[in-house]
């Protein structure tokens, strides 16, 4: 699993697995899950990532910024 945080468009994506890509399903919340042909999801995008995690979680984008330096 990688994670990556792109701080000027405030958005976290969460690759899950390395499989192809088929559709993406966009929630209400500004979540976006890409779907494989299969059906297994294979990443997760959060969009105003910063406004959606505060306090403890908030360190999982903290992570991901780390990750990225």
């Amino acid at each position: 699993m990688k994670r990556s945080y792109d701080k000027e468009d405030d958005i976290l994506n969460i690759e899950i697995e390395d499989k192809e890509y088929w559709k993406s399903i966009e929630l209400p919340s500004g979540i976006i899950i890409d779907v494989s042909k299969d059906g297994s999801i294979i990443s997760i995008e959060i969009l105003r990532a910063s406004k959606i995690f505060s306090g403890d979680v908030k360190k999982v984008i903290e992570t991901s910024k780390l990750a990225n330096a």
